[in-house]
């Protein structure tokens, strides 16, 4: 997971449209719980997850979500 965060978003697959959606929201690197839940997810792997308030769950589910929609 560290070294997801640490290559970003860009290096996990998505779409273009959805990467240019996280530069306009400011996310630079993924948070933890994004950069172990999103790998997975995108490999439609089940994801259980529990994390503090703001630590990017809702990012963490809706971007695999978004990504199969496209």
């Amino acid at each position: 997971a560290e070294v997801v965060a640490a290559l970003g978003f860009e290096h996990m697959g998505l779409d273009g449209r959805l990467l240019r959606a996280v530069a306009e929201l400011g996310w630079a690197t993924p948070t933890s719980i994004q950069a172990e839940a999103i790998p997975l997810a995108l490999e439609g792997r089940d994801i259980l997850a529990r994390a503090r308030t703001g630590s990017g769950k809702t990012g963490a589910y809706g971007l695999p979500l978004l990504q199969h929609l496209l």
